[in-house]
């Protein structure tokens, strides 16, 4: 065989089909093709350390295969693969694949249909790949050259060495180094800026958490002594125990005020209600998916802005009993029901539920002969479901429900009949999915009302939360036909997290109106809950009330007041409020748990409630008009 031939082929290929590989997984990853080619002419050293990574891989696979092209397309079929992940999960979630998106694998399967509706292109590409690997095997069959034991090792300890580096130190020194900086605060652009592959390993685990400068009990007791002005606040004493349904919609959203006609009014009830009941708006911590990042917040009052990006604490974190709203009304107790039409392993809900303190979980499995409307059990049936349970439960109880039927896509074919219709100056397949939505949007609107007015008729006195747990993925193309381009990043980001909510009671003066802000991150929502039914704050749940006026949305990427002044998250991290949450944060998930044992402030003297319920703001969903005008609202 002529060495000198072969010498420059060997190194020449590899490099070739590794820069390929780069390349072709940045033009998946972006909107347009003219981003890649800036990203390669302003980040050249994340280019070579993108490349570096691919053909570390393909060593790493030639020096196990022992064979030079079984494993140079081994590697590449590996790394196109995790490339088409990731452009699936932008399409559908928009955010990019992590590697802890690998544990799960069954959720992902499950929702595959679903998560790779409309992506046609992908189909395609997956196809052409496998059909590239099977080719290129049989091409290279006769020239697929063995790789000498020496080399073999050699080849496996620099793959193992350089990898080794880019998912420990190179995550830790890099931003030294060479100034590439893990922008872990905003992993979209942390994808965008670095490249996938570099960007992957420096986020390779959401496991390690530092633990903070000097915690310890004494600096914990410490954060927990409440200042003189609100040890002295009252409790109001409600008599007899108040119970609380929280019900989470499956993409219940307004749209944020997009112009455009229906046939029918998808949201009467709420905006009947909203007349009559506090209203608010949540800023959730996601947007299309995740579901369980909102109960997260919703039920513990700990907040996902201070975990790592793409982490999942359901999955990672509560390997043990957390404080929660299910727990601590569990202790004075309470009946402690979650209720979610769909697989009970998905987000580990099972355990999670159970660390939570809950003393059930009803899932798919218990719903008999279910009605399904579209491609998931309907909000019918599940409201179905909550009377039964409510009907047959001793009182008081605490009931957790998520619904199912509204999960995306929306595609046109989701529903058959009675079907919301809609017209508006946007493109046809963007009018057909806004009909999808709205109908199940208009499903949910009715059984909400439907399930109010069964409350209304309990004798015992009950508060119902209800809000849309994210905004659809259909939002951000809304967003992208509908701005004329002045709408500054952290607004619509902003805009993308808004949702609707609505606290009702069955009894009157049972609300405090006045207590509840317009705006607010799920993570306030059980100090909120507590307080509306005379229940003693305990642990991090009360310095999160003392930082409600200030910090009532705490999200990963801006923070702002109920009035809606919103400022970068980065700005205010360091603020003594966010980092003595943080302390207590850690303190709950990973520490000692010494905020979960500090006593609740005593009760204090009866309270007069509110003579009446305030409205805080009028409905916003109604018609075009007010819908535009409600879109150039300042925040």
């Amino acid at each position: 065989m002529n060495t000198k031939s072969v010498v420059p082929i060997a190194i020449r290929w590899p490099l070739l089909i590794s820069f390929s590989c780069v390349l072709l997984t940045e033009i998946l990853a972006r909107p347009h093709l003219q981003d890649v080619g800036l990203w390669v002419i302003e980040q050249p050293l994340q280019l070579a350390l993108n490349l570096l990574a691919v053909v570390l891989v393909m060593c790493l696979w030639v020096a196990i295969t022992g064979r030079r092209w079984t494993g140079i397309i081994i590697g590449t079929g590996l790394m196109l693969f995790m490339a088409l992940v990731n452009a699936v999960k932008l399409t559908a979630l928009q955010t990019p694949f992590f590697a802890w998106d690998l544990m799960y694998a069954r959720q992902m399967l499950a929702l595959g249909e679903a998560l790779m509706s409309g992506f046609t292109f992908g189909w395609i590409l997956l196809a052409l790949l496998i059909l590239l690997c099977i080719g290129s095997w049989w091409l290279q069959r006769k020239r697929n050259g063995r790789v000498s034991m020496k080399m073999r090792a050699a080849l496996m300890a620099m793959a193992l060495g350089g990898l080794g580096l880019f998912f420990t130190d190179l995550r830790t020194h890099l931003p030294g180094m060479w100034r590439v900086q893990n922008i872990a605060w905003e992993q979209p652009v942390n994808y965008r800026t670095n490249g996938f592959f570099l960007a992957f390993s420096m986020n390779v685990s959401p496991m390690l958490i530092h633990q903070p400068e000097d915690y310890g009990e004494a600096l914990v007791n410490r954060l927990l002594v409440h200042n003189e002005e609100l040890r002295q606040a009252p409790i109001i004493n409600r008599g007899k125990p108040v119970s609380l349904v929280i019900l989470m919609s499956e993409s219940f959203s307004d749209l944020f005020g997009m112009p455009f006609q229906t046939s029918e009014n998808p949201w009467e009830n709420l905006q009947r209600l909203s007349a009559h009941h506090p209203s608010f708006t949540l800023i959730s911590p996601t947007v299309a998916g995740n579901t369980s990042l909102v109960e997260f917040e919703a039920l513990t009052g700990l907040s996902h802005a201070l975990l790592p990006s793409g982490s999942v604490p359901y999955d990672h974190y509560l390997q043990h009993p957390v404080p929660s709203i299910a727990s601590i009304l569990r202790d004075r107790g309470y009946q402690t029901l979650a209720v979610h039409p769909y697989e009970p392993w998905f987000w580990n809900r099972t355990e999670a539920y159970r660390n939570l303190g809950f003393d059930r979980f009803v899932s798919i499995d218990d719903f008999e002969n279910p009605v399904k409307r579209g491609l998931f059990i309907s909000d019918e049936s599940m409201v179905d479901k909550m009377i039964e349970l409510i009907d047959a439960v001793k009182e008081p109880y605490f009931m957790h429900a998520i619904s199912m039927q509204n999960h995306g896509p929306h595609d046109h074919q989701r529903y058959q009949d009675d079907i919301v219709r809609v017209e508006g100056d946007f493109p046809p397949h963007l009018l057909e999915s806004l009909s999808a939505f709205l109908t199940g949007v208009r499903d949910a609107d009715r059984q909400l009302a439907r399930f109010l007015k069964y409350l209304e008729s309990r004798p015992e006195p009950v508060i119902c939360v209800f809000f849309g747990d994210h905004q659809p993925a259909l939002g951000w193309e809304l967003l992208a036909h509908s701005s004329d381009g002045s709408m500054s990043e952290t607004e619509r980001d902003y805009r993308m997290a808004t949702v609707p909510g609505l606290v009702w009671a069955n009894k009157p003066n049972l609300l405090d109106a006045l207590d509840i802000p317009k705006r607010f991150s799920p993570s306030h929502l059980p100090g909120l809950l507590l307080h509306q039914m005379g229940i003693e704050l305990p642990g991090h749940f009360y310095h999160l009330w003392q930082g409600i006026q200030d910090y009532s949305v705490l999200h990963r990427r801006f923070v702002g007041s109920p009035e809606g002044n919103l400022k970068s998250f980065k700005q205010v991290s360091s603020s003594p409020w966010i980092k003595d949450l943080e302390i207590l944060q850690y303190d709950v998930l990973f520490g000692k748990g010494y905020s979960t044992d500090y006593p609740a402030y005593p009760p204090q003297p009866d309270k007069e409630p509110a003579a009446s319920l305030v409205t805080h703001r009028p409905p916003e969903i109604v018609d075009s008009k007010s819908r535009a005008a409600s879109s150039k609202e300042k925040l």
